[in-house]
């Protein structure tokens, strides 16, 4: 005979006066809640609605399990990211004005402090999280107004179209023994602050590695509790290759050229082959803090242009980083020369599926030439772009010839100015397939030059002669 569990209760309760059947339910419903409040607090998943703008932050991106150099949030968009620093936006003096100009800029992310002391003798700011001060912390606590100004402002930026690289240390330094409390702040951060669509990324440290215990796992902490698992990062100094780009939490591969043009910092041995450097490790490669002006002599406007072309056209993310993200966030009227070729930069990328490429190496070369060039195409060759500059400034190129390899089809073919995309001729020609490579007069440009190639019609296969 099989009972129920329905029946074995009531029986017991019917056993049972009436003064314990009171009793026992008291004690079963104290121990029912104090279960659920265990629960509940032994997990930070928490059951917040997520907070939404309008494209492109209208839900949280994440690494693409099909395209896994690139982000795609939950609607299938792609970010195309063009970042720039913005250090102490959560307490500067005209928050809307850092997201103007970031706007102007053609940017969709600022790189940005929760903790820190920027530019401290400039700003006399103190991005100070916990309770009590720098000198003297209550890390048991929270500084509550702090983090009301800096829900605000994350909202602020949503609506202006910006999101956030959010680097969680940029001046405290905690190492392993400081776990359990960092624990504590990091519950703050994602209860508060992941719900949040524009948020990015989470960035552990600025340019620290001496605590690579401490990121090791307060990275995976962050990991497993996020609800909205966005992705992680971390940063070095300047280096010529990715950060720690094979630990399982780094989400994306990151490094840093804070350098100019200067004679050994040349645009083909030092940033097109740091790029190429970072786009090899099977996750989005991102270059998250460039050379600024004066600082680190990256003065020429134009080569800080080939500069990002050419990490862009490798597959790779890019940051403007100015005086205007550092100690001069607060001068409302300071641009650096060069900001101006930046939106151009971004508008191509989204223009065609700039997720689909990566880079090649046969389909649109360079013989004998002393341009630097990069070229990237979709596995498909459906679209194929190649960006090539001059390694110095204001040189006029005349007579250059692209080679041409590619499948069997009819394509068109644009030659485009980088600096504000102006069409500069364009051309169809017909491919006979991969037996034969073309040669393809470039029209005279100066400084820089894309070649985009399209397909129009695509023909039968046909074997090269030899292969069988």
């Amino acid at each position: 005979m099989k009972l129920n569990a329905n029946v074995i209760m009531y029986n017991f309760l019917v056993r049972m006066k009436r003064s314990e059947v009171t009793e026992f339910l008291k004690i079963f419903l104290l121990f029912f809640l104090t279960f659920l409040v265990l629960f509940s607090c032994s997990s930070n998943n928490f059951t917040i609605e997520p907070v939404s703008f309008e494209k492109p932050w209208d839900s949280p991106y994440r690494v693409s399990t099909t395209y896994k150099h690139q982000l795609v949030n939950e609607k299938g968009n792609f970010l195309y990211i063009l970042n720039k620093t913005a250090w102490a936006y959560f307490l500067c003096e005209y928050p809307d004005k850092v997201l103007e100009n970031a706007k102007k800029h053609g940017a969709n992310v600022i790189r940005v402090c929760l903790e820190g002391t920027p530019y401290e003798d400039n700003l006399h700011y103190d991005l100070w999280p916990w309770g009590g001060t720098r000198n003297s912390p209550d890390y048991s606590t929270f500084n509550l107004p702090y983090w009301q100004q800096v829900e605000e402002r994350i909202k602020l930026a949503g609506e202006h179209g910006i999101g956030f690289d959010m680097v969680l240390y940029f001046d405290l330094k905690p190492t392993i023994d400081d776990l359990a409390i960092q624990k504590k702040y990091c519950d703050v951060v994602l209860k508060r602050l992941s719900k949040y669509c524009n948020i990015l990324t989470w960035e552990i440290m600025n340019e620290e590695i001496s605590n690579e215990l401490f990121q090791d796992s307060i990275a995976t902490y962050i990991k497993n509790n996020d609800p909205y698992k966005h992705p992680i990062i971390s940063s070095d100094a300047t280096t010529d290759d990715a950060l720690w780009p094979h630990k399982e939490w780094m989400d994306m591969a990151i490094v840093h050229t804070c350098t100019g043009n200067q004679p050994d910092y040349d645009l083909e041995n030092w940033y097109l082959n740091i790029a190429k450097n970072i786009r090899q490790y099977g996750k989005p490669a991102f270059n998250n803090e460039s050379g600024r002006e004066k600082r680190h002599k990256n003065d020429d406007p134009i080569q800080r242009r080939k500069q990002g072309w050419l990490f862009s056209n490798a597959g790779c993310f890019w940051t403007w980083h100015s005086l205007d993200g550092c100690e001069g966030i607060n001068d409302t009227t300071y641009v650096a020369d060069g900001w101006q070729y930046l939106k151009p930069m971004k508008s191509y990328y989204e223009s065609i599926p700039f997720w689909k490429l990566e880079p090649n190496y046969t389909v649109c070369i360079l013989k004998e030439s002393d341009l630097i060039f990069s070229t990237m195409s979709s596995p498909e060759r459906d679209v194929s772009v190649m960006y090539c500059c001059t390694k110095q400034t204001h040189q006029v190129v005349e007579n250059e010839k692209v080679y041409l390899r590619i499948k069997r089809g009819l394509y068109k073919l644009r030659f485009i100015k980088p600096e504000n995309l102006e069409l500069i001729a364009q051309t169809e020609f017909v491919s006979e397939g991969l037996k034969n490579q073309y040669e393809i007069k470039l029209p005279t440009f100066m400084d820089d030059l894309i070649i985009e190639i399209i397909v129009k019609r695509v023909d039968e296969k046909t074997l090269i002669e030899g292969t069988l």
